[in-house]
């Protein structure tokens, strides 16, 4: 018989419905009309909620499942009596209880029915169930076993039902939200770590699953369901993190410590096979979540002073850790967060963080996307905005280990050009930095065999290009890092010294070695035109070249040559504009024996206001010499203050009072050399010189011939042509 009054005219009451026999209920009263009368009484409070739940999953629910009824409706009413109940009655009682164990009798006895009835009743099942256990977290734990026995079993008809499945509904993302508030509850408040595990690792299934058989569009946006998933995953590892390991102390007794820290690694895997099957784009939040994860200080061993804590951290978190950040370092929002915390507070210090991106990064076989190298860009700039980091041994090794590595392994032609650009910046500390790096990058090639012949030859014209382009005795910093270049590449080449010449000086000066005999070549040309004070200009500046090539080697005696011309020397260094001659001068006595430097120091005028350097120098060496001879003749000169202080604070290690700050080492304004020094047009040399240049250049010529294209030969015709014009 029907409950429907339409149909026989016979409508059934609460009291009778409870008194119905189980196998005589589908005969009496359908399923719609049954949840219809039970509605009214609960409405109108005729009828304990807690009661009209007992007798469905008792009965009613039972004898519609028997024929296969659809009961989703049905649950659908229940997840609002209970809503009711739980607003009435905040405390659990046994009849709370007795209702979870018949709905977890229920689950067990019609599993296959569940499952053959399909998704959408499991699904609304199982947020029943999870809105009692919600109520039920809220009182004491003398229930806890029933409570986790029936969620348990709800998990597993879940995990199941999942399986199934070839799209996403969208109510299981309020399902997921709330089995997710239970993960939440039960591990951090509750305390019971592996309830709240399987529950996570359930929705984790699930996610894969979905992943997987629901094939999106990888640049959409993430779906709420996988959205919801990732950022519970990192909040439940960083609440663990917070709570038992906060400021580098447990907060758990030394015998759990371990199975907590085994709890935050099941969370990164879980996290780190979803971010693994990928994810798509990533929105603000879920940027913010997981970097906030990877750059968490918890995550790192120089958090933690105890032995034991940091084994832990190295054998259960930090791999993982390390293994998330290559799996999302290339998202745009990920890399946005990153640089915006580095641009935050400044006492924060995200120094380890860049380096774990920058080898993310480096373990990574893809190219790299324009907007990740301007992200490198700005990592470079975050780690160098001031010299703290380059004054800090261990953390400078590990700049130069990263960004080294980085750039021989990824190939990228715009990071190169970028430090290559930053060895001419103004800024010292950059310039250092960033020759280093290409130089540690340089050497990683040569040890791994990838440099060709034609490489090393195009790398020696451009460093070539750039040291020919300071002036002749530029004292740029940026060009004792050009030469360092120069020399490396002329020594990789295995190429012979250059003719020594005054057009050679630049590249003489970057790559010769020091070498008796190369020494004595150079001196014995010195001897020669230094017989008086030079009348012509081209003769001045190869005597300070040639002065300048035997400060390098320091095994060659020059004291007879400065004994015999030390009245030319005296000359010269009285014209106030032989600037580049007192600094060569000065450089190369410095190393002179005790005789030399006392027969200078008798002849040497005392200069008041003199601002030359070296010479300032020699003289405050002298002046603090062990022989009282030196310290006689130097008595006689004053150094300037500023000098005195410079000299003074040059010995001195750097401590806590020294400035730091980009500014107190920039050099503002670009460099700019006096015009008396810069190199005189070839116009206005002697003819005797330019026939010595031609022959010179010539020599070098004959090496490189084989290189010429046609027009390298065409030339070479026209100037035969002009040659044999002057042959006698």
């Amino acid at each position: 018989m029907s409950g429907n009054p339409d149909s026989l005219g016979i409508s059934v009451t609460y009291s009778e419905l409870v008194t119905i026999d189980q196998e005589d209920i589908i005969l009496i009263i359908d399923v719609d009309s049954a949840v219809s009368l039970c509605s009214e009484g609960v409405a109108n409070k005729s009828t304990n909620p807690v009661d009209v739940l007992t007798l469905w999953f008792n009965k009613l629910l039972r004898a519609y499942m028997n024929e296969s009824v659809c009961c989703v409706r049905a649950l659908r009413e229940m997840c609002k009596w209970f809503t009711i109940e739980s607003q009435t009655d905040s405390k659990v009682h046994s009849g709370h209880i007795k209702l979870m164990s018949m709905v977890h009798a229920f689950a067990f006895e019609f599993r296959d029915h569940l499952l053959k009835a399909g998704e959408r009743l499991v699904h609304v099942l199982a947020y029943f169930v999870f809105l009692m256990i919600d109520f039920c977290l809220e009182s004491d734990r003398s229930h806890h076993q029933i409570v986790a026995d029936l969620q348990l079993a709800t998990l597993c008809l879940l995990k199941d039902t999942s399986t199934k499945s070839t799209k996403v509904h969208p109510r299981l993302v309020l399902l997921m939200q709330k089995i997710m508030e239970i993960a939440d509850i039960e591990g951090t408040r509750i305390g019971d770590l592996q309830l709240s595990v399987k529950t996570s690792e359930t929705i984790a299934h699930m996610c894969l699953h979905f992943m997987s058989n629901c094939h999106a569009d990888p640049k959409d946006e993430m779906p709420d369901w996988l959205r919801e998933t990732v950022l519970h995953l990192c909040e439940m590892v960083m609440s663990y993190l917070d709570s038992t390991l906060n400021k580098g102390t447990p907060n758990a007794p030394a015998a759990k410590l371990k199975e907590l820290v085994v709890v935050i690694r099941t969370y990164l895997l879980m996290l780190h096979h979803i971010l693994k099957k990928g994810v798509g784009h990533v929105d603000d939040d879920v940027a913010a979540c997981l970097m906030d994860l990877i750059m968490c200080e918890q995550t790192r061993l120089p958090y933690y002073s105890d032995i034991k804590q940091q084994q832990l951290i190295s054998t259960y978190v930090r791999p993982l850790v390390i293994d998330i950040l290559e799996l999302v370092y290339s998202s745009q929002k990920c890399q946005d967060y990153l640089i915006s915390s580095t641009l935050g507070t400044p006492e924060s210090d995200y120094f380890y963080v860049c380096i774990d991106f920058l080898n993310a990064v480096s373990a990574d076989n893809a190219d790299v996307l324009p907007s990740t190298c301007r992200t490198l860009q700005k990592i470079f700039e975050y780690m160098f905005k001031d010299a703290k980091n380059f004054v800090n041994g261990e953390r400078f090794n590990l700049v130069l280990d990263a960004f080294g590595s980085l750039l021989y392994l990824v190939g990228n032609i715009e990071l190169h050009r970028y430090f290559c650009t930053g060895i001419f910046q103004q800024d010292i500390v950059t310039s250092q930095v960033c020759a280093d790096i290409l130089m540690l990058s340089f050497r990683l090639k040569e040890a791994n065999k990838c440099w060709t012949d034609h490489a090393i030859e195009q790398a020696i014209a451009f460093w070539h290009k750039c040291n020919n382009s300071y002036a002749m005795f530029s004292t740029n910093p940026s060009q004792l890092l050009v030469q360092r270049f120069l020399r490396y590449f002329h020594s990789l080449g295995k190429h012979k010294l250059p003719v020594i010449s005054l057009q050679n000086f630049r590249h003489l000066s970057a790559v010769a070695k020091t070498d008796v005999h190369v020494g004595m070549k150079i001196l014995k040309r010195l001897e020669i035109i230094s017989s008086s004070a030079p009348t012509k200009v081209e003769l001045y500046y190869e005597m300070v070249a040639l002065q300048e090539l035997l400060v390098q080697h320091d095994q060659i005696d020059c004291s007879h040559w400065f004994q015999r011309t030390s009245e030319m020397a005296k000359k010269l260094l009285s014209i106030d504009k032989s600037i580049a001659y007192a600094d060569a001068y000065f450089k190369l006595l410095a190393r002179g024996n005790k005789s030399t430097k006392i027969l200078i120091l008798r002849g040497l005028t005392p200069n008041i206001g003199c601002t030359n350097w070296h010479r300032q120098k020699f003289l405050d060496s002298c002046k603090v010499s062990d022989d009282a001879q030196l310290r006689a003749f130097s008595a006689r000169h004053a150094i300037d203050p500023l000098f005195r202080d410079l000299l003074d604070k040059s010995g001195t290690m750097l401590d806590g009072s020294i400035n730091l700050s980009k500014s107190s080492y920039i050099r503002h304004g670009d460099h700019k050399c006096p015009g008396y020094s810069l190199k005189r047009k070839r116009s206005g040399l002697a003819s005797k010189e330019i026939l010595r240049g031609i022959y010179e250049a010539s020599l070098q010529l004959c090496k490189c011939s084989t290189d010429f294209d046609a027009a390298d030969w065409d030339l070479h015709k026209k100037v035969m042509d002009n040659l044999s014009r002057i042959v006698p």
